[in-house]
């Protein structure tokens, strides 16, 4: 699958149990927490948890061109963003 996002403010902690996100920056700036500890977490959907906030991880800074590689199963989370963000999400199962 292939999404075209946006956001203009922070998101909730995702965790994908099947899916792996391939995440390339179109516009925009965003802080993005990957591992760690998820806080809250609750089931939204199937193999599909989201949590409030993220204990530990790690941050970095994501700007236009830049590509990040989520595997399944890791809590990731945009803590922070600079409106507007947009990306595309590669979704492989």
């Amino acid at each position: 699958m292939v999404h075209a996002s946006h956001r203009d403010r922070p998101g909730l902690v995702e965790i994908h149990e099947l899916d792996t996100d391939i995440v390339y920056v179109l516009e925009g700036t965003a802080t993005l927490v990957t591992g760690g500890e998820p806080v809250g977490t609750k089931p939204i959907a199937p193999h599909e948890l989201r949590g409030s906030s993220v204990t530990g991880g790690e941050t970095r800074r994501l700007v236009p061109g830049d590509v990040v590689i989520i595997p399944n199963g890791v809590p990731h989370w945009f803590k922070e963003v600079s409106a507007p963000f947009n990306y595309y999400v590669v979704k492989v199962r």
